[in-house]
């Protein structure tokens, strides 16, 4: 039980803040292509490409017209992994996402451990990432990850079942002092539960549902009589933007076995 209290305060992690508003955003569709290639006996190189559709259309507007018009957001991510013990990998990745407003580059370093919890394996990720975004300077953010799963023989294939919990935490490391915006500790949270199948030992299909949560200030404008006289205030207040995600992953591995401990699984 001890070695989930680090997991279970991750889920919690959120209802600790005062939030007082939620809203629902419209559902949205998230493929995404990846390839690995295996770099000596511990490296593993890493290309993702992701494509984010929203399913209200307003929202898909990365170009006015042509085949990128029917995307809200695309996004291009190199990467590289070490294994350095049975328990323990970390690495490097940078991404590039594109949509209307604003285009961002992020860059991460990352450390994970796996681990297991009876017969499930239980994974925990770290990850400092330098975000770059257009117009409105630079910032540092950590990401903290668990993950617990269970890989199991499906016919003459593996299948492998798991949920995991994301907090996207922000710091004021880097930010431009000139840049005045207020706000909350926790950027987002992200709760997602996926199967995994292997269709060969080198391609996997992956389809999975998330529960993504953004956390923000909302300005709540004044409101006048008839007269323009002055009934309430405005006010500041807490929000949390509840957007339901729907995503597919194909992996496909080259000169290499990846594991689940892998944050290319």
């Amino acid at each position: 039980m001890k070695k989930l209290y680090p997991f279970l305060l991750l889920v919690l992690l959120p209802l600790f803040t005062q939030a007082q508003d939620k809203v629902s955003a419209p559902a949205a569709i998230w493929p995404e292509l990846q390839v690995n290639y295996g770099v000596g006996e511990e490296g593993l190189l890493f290309f993702r490409n992701q494509y984010r559709i929203n399913t209200d259309s307003r929202y898909n507007d990365l170009q006015e017209t042509g085949p990128l018009s029917i995307f809200e957001r695309v996004e291009l991510a190199l990467g590289y992994e070490h294994t350095f013990t049975d328990h323990w990998r970390g690495g490097l990745m940078l991404r590039y996402a594109a949509e209307d407003f604003p285009q961002t580059t992020f860059g991460a370093l990352f450390l994970r451990h796996n681990g297991s919890i009876k017969s499930l394996y239980f994974n925990k990720q770290v990850m400092a990432e330098y975000v770059k975004q257009e117009n409105l300077g630079a910032s540092v953010r950590f990401r903290l990850t668990g993950e617990l799963g269970k890989r199991f023989p499906f016919r003459s294939k593996f299948i492998t079942p798991s949920i995991s919990y994301e907090a996207l935490l922000l710091s004021g490391i880097g930010r431009d002092e000139n840049i005045e915006a207020q706000e909350r500790g926790i950027d987002r949270t992200r709760l997602r539960a996926n199967v995994t199948y292997e269709l060969t030992n080198k391609l996997r299909l992956t389809p999975y549902f998330m529960r993504q949560t953004n956390y923000y200030y909302a300005l709540v404008s004044p409101v006048y009589d008839e007269e323009e006289q002055l009934i309430e205030e405005g006010y500041t207040t807490k929000r949390n933007r509840i957007s339901p995600v729907v995503g597919l992953e194909l992996k496909y591995t080259i000169n290499k076995t990846t594991k689940t401990a892998s944050i290319t699984y």
